[in-house]
């Protein structure tokens, strides 16, 4: 019951298919993953040594955009006292951790931690924060994937949505959770260049959607929310926490698409170059490389769950079938 979500998206058939160091662990060779989130902590699930170094959390690359003062993208755990603070490590270990026996989505993919709120809702300040998080990531080619396990309930952000067109532009797969405040997908994953990702939750043996929304169009796919083992920030305990929540959703689609571009690398870019057809590339696998719902959207009729083997054993498309999306970010207002 506690990785019920790994067996769900079979990742023990996707990670066969990856190269694998001489210790036994996966060799993600120069691909790294961008979090954008509240930073990172000093967690044993990713590994840190005494010296405050990890393998996994690259904290020479983080950096604070919330606070441009503040060089570090440590987070301080502080915050407005309504939610638990350290939200990016709890999220960060459920994709990425590989220490001191917990196990993430991507076990030791290296992430670059990106500090840009206190919580997981998006204000105006957030927003404009990972609007510079993303520029950052994509003018300086940090990362392929980007992570945003945040949420705003009403209304997008021109900057944060210009930003999201041009890592579009650059290929950069921004995938985002779709929220479970109110009965809408928030921004930023209602923007249709960012892959939208809404929740399963398992109750005993069944699964169930995690959280129903009014409409569904914006949604690209379903992965795990709901019960996710993850790190417990304040406790340090890396074990037998559980949360839940799009947030848990989006890193594990975040993880395969890592995954896919380490199993099809040099394919992917000769065929898609770092352009959006690699953006749309991802979403015609997942959809291809799906496991069918039970519920079915009102507007396509299907819902489709995460399935990372699939994922990776399914054909990559024909660029000639890739359709840009013209929906630009930046001008989704309403």
């Amino acid at each position: 019951m506690a990785d019920w979500n790994l067996d769900y998206i079979n990742q023990a058939g996707a990670l066969a298919q990856l190269p694998k160091k001489s210790n036994g662990r996966i060799d993600w060779g120069p691909l790294r993953v961008a979090h954008l989130d509240t930073g990172y902590t000093e967690h044993p699930a990713f590994a840190f040594d005494a010296q405050g170094k990890s393998p996994i959390v690259l904290t020479d690359l983080g950096k604070d955009f919330l606070n441009p003062r503040r060089r570090s993208a440590r987070d301080p755990l502080t915050g407005p006292g309504f939610m638990p603070p350290g939200h990016g490590t709890r999220s960060g270990s459920a994709m990425c951790a590989d220490g001191a026996g917990f196990t993430g989505v991507g076990p030791g993919l290296p992430l670059i931690p990106c500090r840009v709120t206190e919580l997981s809702l998006i204000t105006g300040n957030v927003a404009r924060a990972i609007g510079r998080a993303l520029d950052h990531v994509t003018e300086n080619n940090l990362a392929p994937v980007v992570n945003i396990s945040l949420g705003c309930p009403v209304v997008p952000d021109r900057a944060m949505g210009e930003a999201l067109d041009r890592a579009y532009a650059k290929g950069i797969i921004v995938v985002c959770a779709a929220g479970q405040l109110i009965d809408q997908v928030t921004y930023p994953a209602k923007h249709r260049r960012a892959i939208g990702v809404a929740g399963i939750q398992r109750r005993g043996k069944k699964h169930f959607i995690y959280y129903k929304y009014a409409r569904y169009g914006r949604i690209d796919v379903w992965a795990p929310a709901d019960p996710i083992r993850r790190a417990n920030v304040m406790a340090e305990e890396p074990d037998e926490q559980f949360g839940d929540g799009t947030t848990y959703a989006a890193v594990h689609v975040s993880a395969a698409a890592c995954l896919w571009l380490r199993r099809h690398g040099a394919q992917i870019t000769q065929r898609y170059g770092k352009t959006w057809r690699r953006v749309e590339a991802f979403r015609v696998a997942l959809a291809k490389g799906g496991q069918t719902l039970r519920f079915k959207s009102p507007e396509t009729n299907r819902a489709l769950a995460l399935d990372c083997n699939k994922l990776l054993r399914t054909a990559l498309p024909d660029p000639a079938v890739l359709i840009e999306e013209m929906d630009l970010a930046g001008d989704d207002l309403v």
